[in-house]
């Protein structure tokens, strides 16, 4: 067979693939029909034709009752993709322009939730720790009564953890290199910042510990003091009575 006789072959298949993988035709369905079948689209993953549909809702209905809910789907489509920042951005958005709309609360909590899940380890840049941790606290404050705030607050403490380890590793590079002085306005800024967090008596032994070793007594008697006082019952606070102790006997 000729080479154009097997393209004349090949053609109509390869045509047939493509119409299928850009899903059902939307052409001629009403509103209600394509959430429908957004919704189907959804809940199978396909998330591109999943978000074609909602944008067509969107734009040929736009007075529709569920056009927020489909910008809100549109945004779980992105992150189905994984595409945390396009998510983060789609939610912001609907949640800017209904604030006082049913979907408000949930697309503010996945704003957060988009840049908890891009917050990198604490040796890493933490731009998206501090975002995750902006909208989760915007939450809190216009949405206290929300079914998502216990999951708010679950991720500010752990991205506040995390932007204390940052504070608390940076203080280990300095101490490690014997840079004493700055080792210590690292660990002294993250007892101040970070007080609840499980880096803060672990910042607290360490000025204990510079401060002994410079001879600087006011100071290691100050930190020393803050340490057992703000917590008692850490293994750090433990160390100190024992290092005391054994001074004593």
């Amino acid at each position: 067979m000729t080479r154009p006789g097997r393209l004349i072959l090949i053609l109509p298949v390869v045509l047939s693939i493509a119409c299928a993988s850009r899903g059902p035709s939307l052409e001629g369905l009403d509103g209600d029909a394509l959430f429908a079948l957004g919704m189907e689209e959804l809940e199978r993953r396909r998330w591109e034709s999943a978000a074609q549909t909602f944008e067509r809702l969107i734009f040929t209905h736009p007075n529709h009752p569920r056009v927020a809910e489909a910008r809100f789907r549109i945004g779980e489509t992105y992150q189905g993709r994984r595409e945390w920042l396009t998510a983060a951005l789609e939610f912001n958005r609907l949640a800017a322009e209904f604030p006082a709309g049913a979907w408000a609360d949930d697309a503010r909590f996945q704003v957060c939730r988009s840049y908890y899940e891009m917050s990198p380890p604490p040796q890493l840049d933490q731009e998206y720790t501090h975002q995750a941790l902006d909208h989760c606290q915007s939450l809190l404050i216009f949405y206290p009564e929300s079914e998502f705030v216990p999951e708010a607050e679950a991720i500010i403490e752990e991205m506040v953890n995390r932007l204390a380890e940052k504070e608390y590793l940076i203080g280990e590079d300095y101490y490690r290199r014997r840079a004493f002085d700055s080792a210590a306005i690292y660990y002294d800024a993250l007892a101040r910042e970070y007080p609840m967090t499980r880096w803060a008596p672990r910042a607290l032994l360490r000025l204990v510990q510079i401060y002994d070793r410079l001879g600087y007594e006011p100071e290691a008697r100050s930190a020393r003091d803050r340490l057992l006082q703000q917590f008692p019952d850490s293994p750090e606070a433990q160390q100190v009575r024992g290092a005391a102790a054994a001074a004593d006997s």
